[in-house]
């Protein structure tokens, strides 16, 4: 029952996230190799694949983080469609209002 409890609940996860460090290196790099590491970690993730190219984020509150460390974000998805609505909101500009 344990295993087919676990396997209905990861049947339900539609995308899957990992943290790569980062250096001051060639970003543009660093985001291929991330993507790269991703697709080989989350084989089931791969049908749309996206790293944060704006910001250089930090781990989330519970994992154990080096002090200043920053990491590069990159999401895979399930379902592509929804991969690139993602993409999409996130690299939109938006527009600023005075005042």
């Amino acid at each position: 029952f344990q295993a087919m409890a676990q396997e209905a609940l990861s049947g339900e996860v539609s995308f899957s996230v990992l943290y790569t460090p980062f250096e001051k290196e060639d970003k543009a790099d660093k985001i291929k190799e991330a993507n790269k590491t991703f697709a080989e970690k989350h084989p089931d993730y791969v049908q749309h694949i996206f790293t944060d190219p704006h910001g250089i984020h930090l781990l989330p509150e519970k994992a154990e983080a080096h002090p200043g460390q920053q990491y590069l974000l990159t999401l895979g998805f399930r379902d592509k469609e929804i991969g690139k609505t993602v993409e999409k909101f996130v690299t939109q500009n938006l527009p600023v209002f005075p005042g």
